[in-house]
């Protein structure tokens, strides 16, 4: 990205802090992530642990996006994603905030710079990071080794699926690097951070690259499982199917 495609970027986040171009603001998404975090009150896993983890996250940046384009009057304004084998860093001064003691506590998402938390289960004003305390960035081979798994997913459509490109996927990567950011990012809360969409920009455009192998119609179940989101039932609270999210080509964006 250049220097000014970040400053857009995090100016466009925190304008949508407090402004709501299609009735979300920012803290929408904070409460969406808390309230389907896990099992909702239906006894339904939409966005983790469970075979829409994909669909429901890819529905969630795609609304996103198209949030922070209206709030900052730019159709051309897109979300980054952050390739975690590579060099570059978001943690800058210029882009998602520098760290010092755990803390972002200057400059961008500060709370002097106009960043504020909400619904934190940390008690602090500051964003906190803990980077790679509790675990190291996913490596090259151990991304390929993932993405070589050929069934997208199994009974029983939950964490202890073995044998399951989402399960491998959600565990070895999507945790992984929440854990390494460590702070808010190992929360309920995650969205605190912007990292946040980074992180899970990349996870959509590894489920992409694994669609041009595999195919894009291959999510599972098919019908008829409890507790799970089948591929003709609607991911709560969008409203859409894991099928009408399936190509980003309709959804009108690209990876590069």
């Amino acid at each position: 990205m250049t220097s000014a495609e970040k400053t857009a970027f995090a100016t466009a986040l925190r304008q949508l802090k407090s402004s709501s171009p299609n009735g979300r603001n920012y803290n929408w998404y904070i409460d969406q992530h808390i309230t389907f975090f896990n099992r909702t009150n239906d006894n339904i896993s939409h966005a983790h642990q469970s075979p829409s983890f994909f669909p429901w996250h890819r529905e969630y940046l795609r609304l996103l996006e198209l949030d922070l384009q209206a709030v900052s009057d730019d159709p051309d304004m897109f979300l980054p994603y952050w390739d975690w084998t590579g060099p570059a860093s978001p943690f800058t001064a210029d882009f998602c905030g520098a760290v010092t003691n755990g803390s972002v506590s200057r400059g961008n998402f500060s709370p002097s710079w106009g960043w504020s938390l909400y619904r934190s289960s940390i008690q602090t004003n500051f964003l906190q990071r803990r980077l790679g305390q509790a675990a190291s960035r996913p490596s090259v081979s151990t991304v390929n080794a993932v993405q070589s798994y050929t069934v997208y997913d199994q009974s029983p459509w939950n964490g202890g699926v073995s044998n399951s490109y989402r399960n491998r996927n959600e565990i070895e990567l999507h945790n992984r690097v929440h854990n390494y950011v460590g702070g808010h990012m190992g929360t309920r809360e995650a969205p605190n951070d912007p990292v946040f969409w980074l992180h899970h920009c990349n996870i959509d455009r590894l489920w992409w690259r694994w669609q041009q192998n595999r195919g894009v119609d291959t999510y599972q179940p098919r019908g008829n499982v409890g507790g799970v989101v089948d591929n003709t039932e609607t991911m709560q609270p969008f409203g859409r199917t894991p099928a009408s999210v399936r190509n980003i080509s309709d959804l009108g964006y690209s990876y590069s």
